[in-house]
C-alpha cells in the first residue's frame, strides 16, 4: 500500500491576525483503501520535529494495518462490541442440523460483554494497554457475584466470584481484540504475554458422586415426603406422596451416558434405540456439533420406558429445565456442593476405573480433545475410586516362567 505523507501548519508568515503561525503542526497520511477510495489520516503535534520523530512509526501502524488502524482510532470498545452482537456473536443460524452462523446460547456471552463494556466501554480500543487488563481482572474481582437480588447490595456484601468466572469474562475480551487486531483496526495484540489470563491459577472441579449419594439421590425423586405450610396462620406438616420420575431418568441420562443438562432436555424418543440399547446425541444438541452414540444402561431403559409419555412423539421432557427439582432432590438428599454437570464427571471416572480407555471414555462424554477429558473429567476425590485402585494393585500379579506358562 503506498502512503504519501506531508508537515505542515496552517497560517501565513506575517499576516494581520493574532494568531496566525502559531497553529500547531499537522502530519498528514494520504492513501487509498481497499476499495480504492483515497482516505486521510492526521496527527497534530507541538513542533516540526515531534511530527518528523513520530511519522516513521504512525506510518508503519498504518502499512500494518492496510490502513483500517483509521477505523480503530475511532472505535470504542462498545462499538466493537455492538458490532460483535451483530455478527459473530448473534443468535445461532442451523442449517441441516449444523450451527453455520452465530451462538448457541448468547446469555452468557452477553452478560460478560455488558461486565466489559462497563469497565472498557468508552476507552477507544487503540488506547486499551495490558494494564487496563489487570485493572480491569482487580475491579471484577472487587464486585463480587452481582447476580439476581445480590447485584442490589454493595460490593464487600456480596459473595466473591472465582477466578473462573473473571477468566471466562476475560475470554470473551481477548476473541474480541484478537478479532479486531486481525481486521486491522488495531496495530497490536495486547492480550499476547497479558498474566491477566491465568488460567493455571483456577482450580479445576473435581466433584463427583458417591454411591451412597447416588442411593440418597435417586431416591428422593420418589416416595412420601413431609410437607409443611401455613393454614389459618398455623403450620401444618402433611405426609404426601411424590412421584417425579422425568427427574429422576434425566439424573441417570446425566450417570450412566454422560449427557449434558441441554442434550438432557433435547432429546427426543427417536434418538433412544431401545431394541440395539444405545443413545444418539444429535449433532445440533452438543456443545462440540459432533454427534455421538452412547450406550443404554438397563436400568436407564426401565427408567425411560415406565415414563408416562413414552411412545410419544418429540422431546423426552416435557420442560425446558429442572433447576428447582433437582435443588429440591439435593436437599432432600442431604448433599452439598454437587451441581448436574458434575454427573459427567462420576460417570468418565467410573468408565475409567472400570478398564475402559481413557480415548474411549472421552469419546462418550463427546469431548473433543483427549486433554479435556484428562484435566476435568477424572477425579480421585471419591473414596470409592481409591479403594477400587488400591484393591486392584492390591491384586497379586501373575508372572510368566521360562516356559511360557503363568505362575503365581
Amino acid at each position: 500500500m503506498e502512503i504519501k505523507h506531508s508537515i505542515f501548519r496552517r497560517g501565513k508568515k506575517g499576516a494581520d491576525d493574532a494568531g496566525s503561525y502559531k497553529n500547531r503542526w499537522t502530519l498528514r497520511f494520504t492513501f487509498s483503501d481497499e476499495h480504492g477510495n483515497t482516505r486521510r489520516k492526521t496527527y497534530q503535534f507541538a513542533t516540526r520535529n515531534d511530527a518528523l520523530d513520530a511519522r516513521p512509526r504512525l506510518e508503519g501502524k498504518l502499512s500494518k494495518t492496510q490502513g483500517q488502524s483509521v477505523v480503530g482510532d475511532k472505535m470504542t470498545f462498545s462499538d466493537l462490541a455492538a458490532y460483535a452482537k451483530r455478527t459473530f456473536y448473534r443468535p445461532a443460524e442451523i442449517a441441516e442440523g449444523r450451527k453455520v452462523a452465530g451462538i448457541r446460547s448468547t446469555k452468557p456471552v452477553y452478560t460478560a460483554m455488558d461486565t466489559l463494556e462497563e469497565y472498557f466501554g468508552k476507552k477507544r480500543l487503540a488506547s486499551i494497554t495490558r494494564n487496563d487488563l489487570n485493572g480491569f481482572k482487580t475491579w471484577r474481582l472487587k464486585q463480587g457475584d452481582r447476580r439476581g437480588k445480590a447485584g442490589e447490595l454493595k460490593p464487600s456484601e456480596r459473595k466473591r466470584v472465582s477466578l473462573s468466572t473473571v477468566n471466562r469474562t476475560l475470554a470473551i475480551f481477548k476473541h474480541l481484540i484478537k478479532f479486531a487486531y486481525a481486521e486491522g483496526w488495531i496495530s497490536r495484540d495486547i492480550t499476547l504475554g497479558s498474566k491477566a489470563i491465568d488460567p493455571d491459577a483456577e482450580k479445576a472441579r473435581t466433584r463427583t458422586l458417591t454411591e451412597s449419594e447416588e442411593t440418597l439421590l435417586l431416591a428422593s425423586c420418589e416416595g412420601m415426603r413431609a410437607v409443611t405450610y401455613l393454614r389459618r396462620g398455623k403450620p401444618v406438616t402433611a405426609a404426601i406422596n411424590v412421584n417425579n420420575p422425568h427427574l429422576k431418568a434425566a439424573i441417570l441420562l446425566g450417570l450412566d451416558a454422560g449427557l449434558r443438562r441441554n442434550e438432557v432436555l433435547t432429546l427426543e424418543w427417536q434418538n433412544v434405540d431401545f431394541d440395539r440399547n444405545f443413545i444418539h446425541v444429535q449433532s445440533l444438541h452438543t456443545k462440540t456439533q459432533r454427534g455421538r452414540n452412547v450406550p443404554l444402561r438397563d436400568r436407564l431403559k426401565a427408567e425411560l420406558l415406565a415414563l408416562p409419555n413414552f411412545g410419544e412423539k418429540g422431546r423426552i421432557f416435557p420442560f425446558n429445565d429442572f433447576k428447582r427439582s433437582w435443588a429440591t432432590a439435593l436437599r432432600l438428599a442431604g448433599i452439598e456442593g454437587l451441581t448436574f454437570h458434575d454427573l459427567r464427571r462420576t460417570f468418565v471416572t467410573r468408565l475409567s476405573v472400570k478398564g475402559v480407555p481413557l480415548a474411549v471414555a472421552g469419546k462418550l462424554a463427546g469431548h473433543s480433545t483427549l486433554a479435556t477429558t484428562q484435566k476435568h473429567y477424572v477425579s480421585t476425590d471419591d473414596l470409592a475410586i481409591i479403594d477400587e485402585v488400591r484393591e486392584r494393585l492390591d491384586t497379586p500379579t501373575r508372572a510368566v516362567d521360562t516356559d511360557g506358562e503363568f505362575v503365581n
